[in-house]
């Protein structure tokens, strides 16, 4: 049933490349060339103040549309993976989440660490990814720290915030999808993850997750060089 579930895993993340692709490459491509024109538009004397207000507000349409865009095809493969490896990507999203959300977001990693393939930096990526929606839907917390370190031949993760905590009861709920998931993606790497309230909360609230995936030992097989 792992195995099962990895392959499933690995197939959802080549279809969701391809979208976020096609979005960027046709769609994307289209939006931009119609701003372009709108722009040479405006440009042009116009008579009717009225028919430049409307052009306006087109062009404001259109970057709105243009930014929708690229959050969408963000969370379906992020450039930022392809571009510059799993240490880029999570500073970038480190940058969008803290924006979207007004929550301190600290990173502890290296880059020298986070030199992995591209199943291991996907893994790692959708699961900080599923643990920061998670901590912004229900958590009610204002700071997270994100560690992302080498110890060995493993690689260690940890999510922690200071937000209201998780009871022992949801972490067995058969609907909670979000921590289904990220248990697949560790076990489908042979890893341990486990999820509780932090120990050394004095106040007795805040969420850690610890996470531990073993690297493989051949460095064919897991540590390559960086792409981009």
């Amino acid at each position: 049933m792992r195995d099962l579930s990895a392959a499933l895993q690995l197939t959802r993340e080549e279809e969701r490349a391809h979208i976020a692709r096609e979005l960027h490459d046709d769609l994307g491509q289209l939006l931009a060339t119609l701003r372009v024109d709108l722009s040479l538009l405006l440009q042009q004397p116009l008579r009717s103040l009225q028919a430049q207000r409307q052009l306006h507000s087109m062009d404001e349409l259109l970057q709105q549309a243009f930014t929708t865009l690229r959050r969408i095809a963000t969370d379906l493969r992020p450039a930022a993976l392809d571009e510059g490896g799993l240490y880029y990507a999570l500073q970038t999203l480190q940058e969008e989440w803290g924006r979207r959300h007004g929550i301190a977001y600290h990173l502890d990693a290296r880059e020298d660490e986070l030199i992995l393939d591209d199943r291991y930096s996907t893994a790692v990526f959708r699961i900080v990814q599923e643990s920061l929606t998670n901590i912004a839907r229900h958590a009610g917390a204002t700071e997270v720290l994100i560690s992302v370190r080498k110890r060995g031949h493993a690689l260690r993760v940890y999510v922690e915030d200071n937000g209201t905590g998780i009871a022992p009861t949801d972490l067995d709920k058969p609907h909670s999808f979000g921590l289904i998931g990220m248990r697949e993606r560790v076990w489908a790497l042979n890893g341990d993850i486990a999820i509780g309230s932090l120990a050394d909360s004095t106040d007795g609230h805040g969420t850690r997750i610890a996470i531990e995936l073993p690297l493989p030992t051949a460095p064919s097989d897991a540590i390559l060089k960086p792409t981009g």
